[in-house]
């Protein structure tokens, strides 16, 4: 008897525990999940038990349970789940930064970037861009791959190789490449199927129809504010011969004392709070995003403190953003706009400097922003005449000497140039920037013009001597004709 009743205690306790287990489960639904990817993916874990969601309890199913209308979302051992939770995702807890994140070019990257040539073609038809139907359609990523144009500057010589068009060429560095930093567009098929996919690119079309994703530089699964702080952060794109800022930064004074004292600085101070008290020079976030202990106000549109677009052809004043005009098809200055900005970006600076120093700054950089566009003017201005002239033909935009001398000074010496100013990289202003676009680039282009102007002189002078023999044989053969014509008729 005594058996029995413990055995039935036993039962009655597992019971217990085990219904306990369940509300617990379906309560905090992190639990199941944990218990399956400890084992499976245990560094997804290790990132989420160090994190600030872990310290206040949100829990893997919060960021995870797809919602009702997104076309990702599939049924994962009895839960309803994504696998690529957006920034829609993300706004419940934190509307204020994805609604400035919408606002910036950074959400509109994809569009603005190897993915315009897809929205152009969707806008055209009348159709959403961001529609999965609309990229089901036109597949975005295969146009990107088979356009021709210096968007993707290896393009021309693609086509001249017979390659662009060609089945059995990839054409994947597109891929790998351009679309890793700018973003995919994700196509959700059944059952959790991701096209373009995996991809963290800062502009990422999402299923849900939302743009871009936080963990481009909130790092999943830890999403560390520390992390995004951190210049290295924006240098995994910001970086390289078109956008060197990260390079411009190392060698910059602010970068020298980053580099020698940054590891004492204090990383993990809350949105709002992170001042000079903290760190003693700044980082990208500081001067772009940050409130630096309240000169300004924090935010996620990081185009918002600056005056000039710097990586255009040609520079001008910040453009109107994507909540007032279609930010992909209409690039129109706004000044009023770009004063503010530099109104903001000023009182950052003074944070640590004085008056003359920030104004004088600016001054400076102002006039070789002005001296890069009065060269880029030359410069396109010689492309049109090589066109006019018939010395190069347009029909392949990015294939011979004089285009691909223009495209270089604008796209890579040329942004070098401006930027380098911008950030105090005198390396990058002088050598790498308007020594590189002017002693290069600019002397190859006008010799190689001088050169093909002189061919084609040659050539209707050729054309003109071989004319007067071609006359003169005619004039002895008509001579000779009429002899002996006029013979036979004796």
């Amino acid at each position: 008897m005594k058996k029995s009743y413990l055995l039935l205690l036993g039962v009655f306790l597992a019971l217990m525990i085990f219904s306990e287990d369940m509300e617990v489960y379906a309560i905090t639904p992190g639990a199941p999940c944990i218990s399956c990817h400890d084992t499976i993916t245990p560094g997804i874990v290790k990132q989420w038990e160090n994190s600030k969601h872990s310290e206040v309890g949100v829990k893997c199913y919060v960021c995870h349970e797809a919602k009702e209308d997104d076309p990702s979302g599939y049924d994962h051992n009895g839960y309803f789940i994504t696998a690529i939770p957006s920034p829609k995702y993300c706004e419940g807890c934190h509307t204020k930064q994805t609604k400035e994140f919408w606002k910036s070019k950074h959400a509109w990257a994809a569009f603005m970037g190897p993915l315009k040539p897809y929205y152009i073609k969707a806008k055209k038809e009348g159709l959403d861009p961001l529609s999965q139907e609309t990229a089901k359609k036109f597949n975005p990523v295969e146009i990107a791959k088979r356009t021709l144009s210096p968007l993707y500057p290896d393009s021309g010589a693609l086509k001249n190789a017979g390659l662009l068009d060609n089945p059995e060429y990839d054409h994947n560095n597109i891929v790998l490449g351009c679309i890793q930093c700018h973003g995919s567009f994700v196509i959700a098929g059944e059952e959790g199927e991701l096209e373009g996919w995996p991809n963290v690119g800062i502009g990422r079309v999402n299923p849900d129809g939302s743009l871009g994703s936080c963990t481009s530089c909130h790092t999943r699964h830890e999403f560390s504010i520390a992390q995004a702080r951190k210049p290295y952060t924006c240098g995994q794109c910001h970086m390289g011969p078109d956008h060197p800022q990260i390079e411009i930064y190392e060698e910059s004074k602010h970068g020298n004392i980053y580099e020698s004292s940054g590891d004492n600085w204090n990383w993990n101070v809350p949105p709002g709070q992170w001042g000079p008290e903290d760190i003693i020079a700044p980082t990208c976030a500081t001067c772009h995003m940050s409130g630096f202990g309240g000169a300004v106000e924090s935010t996620h549109d990081v185009g918002e403190r600056l005056y000039w677009e710097l990586q255009p052809k040609i520079s001008v004043p910040q453009w109107k953003g994507p909540d007032e005009v279609d930010l992909v098809l209409e690039r129109i200055p706004d000044p009023e706009k770009a004063e503010q900005g530099r109104a903001k970006m000023k009182k950052i600076c003074k944070e640590c400097h004085s008056k003359q120093w920030t104004d004088k700054y600016f001054i400076e950089f102002d006039r070789v922003v002005n001296d890069y566009n009065k060269v880029f003017f030359y410069v396109d201005d010689l492309l049109q005449e090589a066109y006019q002239e018939g010395l190069i033909s347009a029909d392949n935009p990015i294939d011979e000497i004089p285009e691909v001398m223009h495209y270089y000074i604008w796209h890579h010496d040329g942004r070098r140039w401006r930027m380098g100013a911008s950030m105090m990289g005198p390396d990058w202003t002088h050598w790498n920037g308007a020594v590189d676009a002017l002693l290069d680039k600019l002397n190859i282009m006008q010799d190689w013009l001088t050169q093909a102007r002189k061919i084609k002189e040659l050539e209707k002078e050729s054309i003109s001597k071989s004319a007067l023999i071609l006359v003169g044989l005619v004039a002895i053969t008509a001579l000779a004709v009429a002899g002996y014509t006029a013979t036979k008729k004796r």
